[in-house]
């Protein structure tokens, strides 16, 4: 591959992942779904979430789904290298639901 074309190819995956990242990475304080790279281990999530002491807003054991708040980035890049991806929740995931 010619270096050129290397270089560019390089920019251009750098740009989707900024873009990406940008796009699904949570904020500080923002709600974040958390998803297990390896398996679906709930336990080892709810483990987890209690040892950091990260406040969580949903546990969804039907979907094997975590709704957490972090504080901070520190805290998001901890669970980076657990295993567990944080997924940026819009506000209307965070909301209590209403019962009929």
């Amino acid at each position: 591959m010619c270096p050129d074309r290397a270089l560019v190819a390089l920019h251009a995956v750098a740009v989707v992942l900024a873009l990406a990242a940008a796009t699904v990475w949570p904020r500080a304080g923002q709600a974040a779904i958390l998803v297990p790279v390896a398996g679906d281990d709930l336990r080892g999530v709810i483990g987890w979430t209690q040892r950091e002491g990260i406040a969580v807003l949903e546990l969804d054991t039907a979907r094997d789904r975590i709704v957490a708040r972090f504080p901070d980035n520190r805290s998001l890049l901890r669970a980076l290298s657990a295993g567990l991806v944080p997924i940026g929740a819009r506000a209307a995931t965070c909301q209590p639901r209403r019962t009929p």
